[in-house]
């Protein structure tokens, strides 16, 4: 009698994946959960492998890991958790799910020895979080992205075919929301504003284009007296809009604001095909 197993994945902006496999006659025995970049094409062949339970995405050490915490110790057939995917540069939740089962918590929930920001469960109770580590076991394929491979790894935990665990725990241990319960509420803001002339920007303007043949973003800097000065190729926008606040070619918010809005759509372009004009909507090729 297999047991479902939970699955887990991150993305490049804060995630890990993870599969967790849950042992039951009737259902499938892995759950899965985004921690880690994966490609939304690969989730889908993910989620529906036997034995798999939940399939998903986590982005931050915190309120992320927080939900794969109340998920998995709500179901306890759910014993393995399978970390699968390129870890996030930026906030580190697979790094962070690992320390949690190597190292616990500290007195404030902090998770010890995470790297990302803010690794602190702050909504989930002491008990739980040891329930947590006690239930599944942590199964690290950090970096691995083929479905083959991890397919293999989820059958092979089905058959170790452990019983389900023993003290399930109920919500009521987990400590009071720090809002006591309220509905959590933002405050709305308009989008819009006004952004400075580039003529007032000292720094000077960009022309973005793509060539096609290399697959790159091409981004050239002019003075504001029209003199050509740098040129920059990449691929994607992240990397390429910190190549200009390295350089320091961009005093205002506003406009380093313009180039990330356009180097996100060329890059867009560049990956799905479409036509790309710098200021203009993006259209389909030929179209």
């Amino acid at each position: 009698m297999p047991r479902p197993l939970s699955l887990m994945s991150s993305s490049r902006i804060g995630t890990s994946s993870a599969v967790s496999t849950e042992v039951s006659s009737t259902s499938r025995g892995t759950s899965a959960s985004r921690t880690m970049h994966i490609c939304n094409d690969l989730m889908q062949p993910l989620s529906t492998l036997p034995g798999v339970a939940i399939a998903g995405r986590v982005y931050v050490p915190n309120l992320g890991i927080e939900k794969i915490i109340r998920n998995v110790t709500a179901n306890p057939r759910l014993r393995f958790l399978l970390l699968c995917g390129k870890e996030s540069p930026v906030f580190h939740p697979g790094q962070a799910l690992q320390s949690l089962f190597a190292n616990g918590v500290d007195a404030e929930h902090r998770i010890i020895g995470a790297v990302g920001h803010l690794p602190v469960l702050q909504n989930i109770s002491a008990a739980r979080i040891a329930a947590f580590r006690q239930q599944v076991e942590l199964v690290d394929a950090t970096s691995q992205t083929d479905p083959a491979v991890i397919a293999a790894q989820v059958a092979a935990l089905l058959a170790r075919n452990p019983r389900p665990f023993a003290a399930p725990l109920a919500a009521a241990e987990d400590p009071a929301p720090a809002n006591n319960g309220a509905a959590v509420r933002f405050v709305p803001i308009r989008p819009g504003g006004q952004r400075a002339p580039l003529v007032y920007d000292p720094k000077g303007f960009f022309v973005m284009t793509l060539d096609r043949a290399t697959r790159q973003i091409v981004l050239r800097h002019y003075l504001p007296d029209n003199t050509p000065a740098h040129e920059m190729r990449g691929h994607t926008a992240e990397a390429m809009v910190l190549g200009l606040l390295r350089e320091d070619l961009v005093s205002q918010m506003s406009h380093a604001g313009y180039l990330g809005g356009e180097l996100a759509k060329a890059e867009a372009a560049l990956r799905l095909g479409l036509e790309y004009e710098q200021d203009q909507p993006l259209r389909r090729a030929g179209g």
